[in-house]
């Protein structure tokens, strides 16, 4: 259990630093006059945005294989407190 909770806090703080770079890439590209930077910006952020959302799909399956696990502890009558 500790270390679904740890793999879904480390992809929540990897999904902030990746949008606060797509948020700092956003704003270069919009600075930028030369096409060539511009393409340049405008494709390491694509591939930011890509690994973003694969990223959050990672928090989301972790949020759901945390709750599957307290599910299958409650079934199996462990006490609520042994699994958080």
């Amino acid at each position: 259990m500790a270390a679904a909770r740890e793999a879904v806090e480390r992809a929540k703080i990897f999904a902030d630093a990746l949008q606060t770079r797509i948020n700092s890439l956003s704003n270069d590209w919009a600075a930028r006059d030369d096409p060539y930077q511009r393409n340049k910006i405008a494709a390491d952020r694509d591939k930011a945005l890509a690994e973003l959302s694969r990223d959050q799909t990672e928090v989301q399956d972790g949020t759901k294989a945390i709750a599957a696990i307290q599910e299958e502890a409650r079934k199996a009558g462990v006490p609520a407190g042994w699994v958080r």
